[in-house]
């Protein structure tokens, strides 16, 4: 495991995927191109389809556009639960950049509808804008059967991306990289950027929105004595409250800036630690962990937060470091310990699987091993992590991490700017 880590994270191997997926067709006298694979009933492929028609004036390079059915099988844990979110987040991504949002699910009458309009038009970002309007729009007058044809367009599309190696639709493959959704349009610009595919001159369509820079990962825990003096001497009753995963890379990124936001607005961070999915008898494809692992690379050096591996906590683990949580809580240490405990896996290369190694987590932060073994004997880990994880459900939401405050909550580290505006907005009324 550590090796395939290494491999992901070498320069070598990301001069390789330039050169097949980049260099060597401009070598040959090919316009550089971008494959995107759309679902005509997902909701955030409507969205990036609004983004790409903008984005396509503006760069020189093609979009070969294809239509996929959605995500790989067993890819969605909770796919009821996913399909509300997923609604409510897309019109959170219109809202923010003046897109077309939604208002009603597509019947599967105007799906079909759309997908067979599609095979009778030129391939490209502009065609497939306006398919995607016209199905969630609901601007059918006329209405198509279900043939053959863009059925096995589809399957084969499906096809091509499983191979290529992705599960997912709203997602753009160029250079070997890939970037799903409007969120990663940061990464994919700056990619077209470097290759100087411009054609003019403009500001990016999609700048990263962080209301401020968050609090680099080292100095959380030199300024652990500011953080508690701040939470306690917060003027805000309504604390902010992280639902989060050791073994959840976007945890760790999620956290970090929790921690600044908390303090920014001084306001308590609660955390609720909960199982990772895998420990709760989900099944996670490999291709699914690989690129939430490369994905978490390029946010972390975007946010300036430290990640340079990961060491696996899957069991043993997270058993170890979770049986101590309760008593740093007691004692008023829940973040700096949950943060050693993440850069311990994110950033140091220390197994947590060995128990030895979470001693001494606790003796740096002045926390009595042996108090905490005792106070694990009435406070079972197991019990509150439950807990935790019915308080998520309850938010209709499944996996992490999950942020709340008061009456709002947001699915995903993406999501902390809305959520901080959200918050200086409330408090402001106050």
């Amino acid at each position: 495991m550590r090796l395939k880590i290494k491999w992901l994270h070498s320069q070598f191997r990301q001069e390789i995927l330039i050169f097949r997926y980049f260099m060597l067709g401009r070598f040959f006298g090919q316009k550089a191109q971008a494959e995107v694979y759309l679902s005509l009933n997902d909701p955030h492929s409507f969205m990036l389809v609004q983004m790409l028609s903008r984005l396509s004036k503006q760069y020189s390079l093609n979009f070969k556009v294809l239509f996929i059915w959605g995500a790989l099988p067993g890819i969605t844990i909770s796919p009821k639960l996913y399909r509300q979110w997923a609604i409510k987040d897309a019109n959170l991504i219109a809202e923010q950049y003046q897109l077309v949002n939604i208002t009603h699910e597509p019947s599967l009458l105007v799906l079909t509808t759309g997908q067979q309009t599609w095979q009778l038009l030129v391939n490209n970002i502009e065609n497939a804008e306006q398919i995607f309007i016209k199905t969630w729009g609901d601007q059918y007058t006329e209405h198509l059967q279900t043939s053959t044809p863009p059925i096995n367009h589809q399957v084969k599309n499906q096809i091509r991306l499983q191979e290529k190696g992705h599960y997912a639709p709203a997602n753009i493959f160029f250079a070997g990289h890939w970037f799903v959704g409007v969120d990663r349009l940061y990464h994919f610009e700056n990619l077209l950027l470097k290759f100087a595919l411009m054609d003019h001159t403009t500001a990016a369509l999609a700048p990263t929105i962080r209301l401020e820079k968050p609090t680099h990962a080292n100095d959380c825990l030199a300024n652990s004595a500011k953080t508690k003096a701040t939470q306690l001497a917060s003027i805000h009753s309504e604390p902010l409250v992280v639902y989060l995963s050791l073994r959840s890379p976007y945890s760790y990124l999620g956290f970090v800036q929790a921690i600044a936001l908390a303090e920014r607005n001084q306001l308590e961070l609660v955390i609720k630690p909960v199982l990772p999915l895998l420990m709760r008898g989900a099944s996670i494809p490999v291709v699914k962990q690989k690129y939430i692992y490369l994905d978490s690379i390029r946010e972390a050096k975007k946010l300036g937060i430290e990640f340079t591996g990961f060491v696996d906590p899957l069991g043993d683990g997270v058993f170890n470091a979770y049986r101590f949580f309760a008593w740093a809580e007691q004692q008023g240490k829940a973040t700096e310990y949950m943060l050693a405990c993440f850069r311990a896996i994110y950033v140091d290369g220390i197994e947590l699987a060995d128990a030895v190694n979470v001693d001494k987590i606790m003796k740096n932060l002045a926390l009595n091993v042996d108090d905490a073994r005792a106070f694990q004997q009435t406070h079972d880990w197991q019990q509150w992590a439950d807990v935790n994880q019915v308080a998520l459900n309850k938010l209709n939401l499944w996996g992490v991490p999950c942020f709340t405050y008061g009456t709002c909550s947001y699915w995903g580290q993406d999501r902390i700017p809305l959520l901080e505006k959200e918050i200086k907005s409330l408090l402001s009324n106050c």
